[in-house]
């Protein structure tokens, strides 16, 4: 990763959005530079505005029913756009779902590991477009937050996306994009399909590597409310969680809330558990590796290579940035949920 600094913008109107609740999230912007012959690593601070913002009535299977009546158009949520639902409230809050389809009252849902039944009427619900290439790296931004390819044997912007399905550790990207002739090309399919609609989901990261010129992207969108949740799933082997906080200010070590929920504290430093593996922010070039790891020890945050006596849970980490949870083998899958204040 490179130096990705974020500056606000502005941080002042806001929102309501009707249905059966008043829901007014702070929303503003921020710049995302990247540096030249540079990976930088990026994640979505900033959440889409919200279509629909309600209530649960109830869940059966992967199907949510929604209170209110609100009369929706079918499949209004998947065409043209991909939309998730995420829960505001409850044992779930903070977690998204995709949508794979809707009827008039009800969302027909991929569960991706979570459990539903545990979802109860009146836990609140919103539902928002997910950004997608075409939509965070618009083409009126061509050249300002990205550089556009004019030659495919010299690819200038890529944007690295890794398998967040996948197990193991160091795993390489899984899919590539260019710009290239006014849309998002995948490397190694034609360049005449389109992958501007090719979602960036909200609890990861991708790499932006610039090769010829630096860039600033212009991030525009709301504050999430509420909660931030994620799943960091362990195997038999030891396996990467590409992460990060869709929240548009540092968070602490201590502050991220890794330590009470996802994070497996180590009880040996001679033989750690979970690890944090952190990438400095101002840091040059590319397929870098981190330059710290942190693990959790005796009730607080500790660095490899650092004595155990010095806590370093004041360490920020940056928004709109990324970081890697390395699950220990063998170790405990388990949800991260981090409360944004709002």
């Amino acid at each position: 990763m490179k130096k990705l600094i974020l500056l606000p913008t502005l941080m002042v109107t806001s929102l309501v959005f009707a249905e059966d609740t008043a829901y007014s999230p702070p929303v503003g912007g921020m710049t995302l530079p990247a540096a030249a012959s540079t990976d930088t690593f990026v994640s979505v601070a900033l959440a889409t505005n919200a279509a629909w913002v309600g209530t649960v009535a109830s869940v059966s299977g992967s199907d949510i029913t929604v209170a209110g009546a609100p009369g929706w158009t079918a499949n209004v949520f998947v065409t043209p756009g991909y939309h998730y639902a995420r829960l505001l409230s409850g044992a779930q809050a903070g977690h998204y779902v995709s949508i794979i389809s809707n009827s008039a009252d009800t969302l027909s849902v991929d569960a991706a590991g979570l459990n539903l039944s545990t979802i109860a009427a009146s836990d609140k619900i919103e539902i928002a477009p997910y950004w997608t290439l075409g939509t965070l790296y618009p083409a009126s931004q061509a050249d300002t937050a990205f550089t556009t390819t004019t030659n495919t044997f010299a690819r200038k912007t890529q944007l690295l996306f890794f398998n967040d399905t996948a197990i193991g550790i160091n795993r390489s990207a899984a899919a590539t994009y260019y710009f290239y002739s006014g849309a998002w090309r995948k490397v190694g399919q034609a360049t005449t399909v389109s992958y501007d609609n090719t979602i960036v989901y909200p609890d990861t990261f991708f790499i932006q590597r610039n090769v010829t010129f630096p860039t600033a992207l212009i991030h525009l969108g709301r504050v999430q409310p509420g909660f931030l949740s994620t799943i960091l799933t362990a195997s038999t082997v030891q396996n990467d969680n590409y992460v990060a906080l869709a929240f548009p200010m540092g968070v602490t070590l201590d502050g991220t809330g890794l330590a009470a929920s996802g994070f497996t504290a180590s009880t040996n430093t001679f033989s750690l558990k979970d690890q944090l593996l952190w990438f400095d922010p101002s840091g040059t070039g590319t397929n870098r590796s981190s330059t710290y790891t942190y693990f959790y020890y005796n009730g607080a945050w500790r660095r490899k290579g650092e004595s155990v006596s010095v806590d370093f849970g004041p360490t920020v980490l940056a928004t709109g940035s990324g970081f890697i949870i390395r699950k220990a083998a063998n170790g405990i899958t388990a949800p991260w949920t981090f409360s944004t204040g709002y």
